[in-house]
């Protein structure tokens, strides 16, 4: 599954129509989509759907297209990330969007505030590059749970 990563002040900046959540609710599905097929999908001629996509993306509600490779021997954790009451959030996500093995990220609400996907091609890799997400400046604390099945 392709994913698309949003970005939060752009969703909030920008009111969505009925199309536009149908388009990103397909690119969600398969970010490969071609305009024709959205187009068709929603109603809307493929430059229509052309236009559109490429609004979300200068808009910044679509910041990036990704794949998700399956990968033999690979593995896949979700880790949670708390960060200190003095840090700067916006910079630390920057910063952690930026290491290896990083693929979504999600603020978040409750006890951790920033939530990724993090893959590496072994468990020893995995645990490198959280330790090294540990030493990211403002990062308190993490929480790491490895993906042990996958469904969909």
């Amino acid at each position: 599954m392709d994913y698309i990563v949003f970005a939060k002040n752009a969703l909030m900046a920008w009111k969505l129509d009925e199309t536009d959540r149908k388009i990103l609710e397909i690119l969600r599905e398969d970010a490969r989509t071609p305009n024709e097929r959205v187009g068709k999908k929603v109603g809307l001629s493929e430059p229509a759907a052309r236009r559109r996509v490429n609004n979300l993306a200068g808009r910044g509600i679509i910041r990036r297209f990704t794949i998700d490779v399956a990968e033999s021997g690979g593995v896949t954790a979700l880790v949670f990330v708390a960060t200190s009451p003095d840090a700067d959030s916006e910079k630390l996500i920057r910063m952690l969007c930026k290491e290896e093995g990083v693929g979504s990220v999600w603020e978040i609400s409750g006890e951790m505030d920033v939530a990724l996907m993090l893959s590496a091609p072994d468990i020893d890799s995995l645990n490198r590059r959280v330790d090294e997400m540990r030493r990211v400046g403002g990062v308190k604390k993490t929480q790491t749970n490895v993906v042990m099945k996958k469904r969909q």
